[in-house]
């Protein structure tokens, strides 16, 4: 689901349809929630985590880019934390983006910086970051 919301998304091989896209993300996410509490055995509990976070994530982008849904960068926010939570170093990217930029939320950089060291922790690159460094920042 979550690779066929994508697809749709973007027109890769397909049609492209935003909306129908946007629809798929967000089953994709639902059925990766209901996997992990159901535990389903003989399933592989690492990859449902993963395609969750990967779709918490794109249900996020959709809401900031408008892509499928009308642009909601509050709600990309709260998406883009619970993926960065869950540990997704593109979320967590992103939620330092949003932060220091104030996008869909309140500037905050000591915040940011905080988000982009864990996204860098997991190997982003932290070219034209050096000030998450700097001890005010910690």
């Amino acid at each position: 689901m979550l690779m066929w919301g994508l697809a749709q998304r973007h027109g890769w091989g397909c049609p492209k349809s935003e909306v129908a896209g946007f629809r798929w993300l967000r089953r994709a996410a639902e059925l990766a929630v209901t996997d992990l509490e159901k535990g389903k055995q003989g399933m592989d509990m690492g990859a449902v985590r993963s395609e969750l976070v990967l779709a918490i994530y794109e249900v996020g982008q959709s809401f900031f880019h408008g892509w499928g849904i009308e642009k909601d960068k509050t709600m990309a926010v709260q998406y883009f934390r619970v993926a960065a939570r869950l540990g997704d170093p593109d979320a967590q990217q992103e939620l330092g983006f949003c932060l220091l930029n104030g996008k869909g939320c309140k500037k905050d950089k000591r915040e940011a910086a905080k988000w982009y060291r864990a996204a860098v922790a997991q190997g982003v690159s932290d070219i034209g970051l050096a000030w998450i460094y700097k001890d005010k920042y910690q």
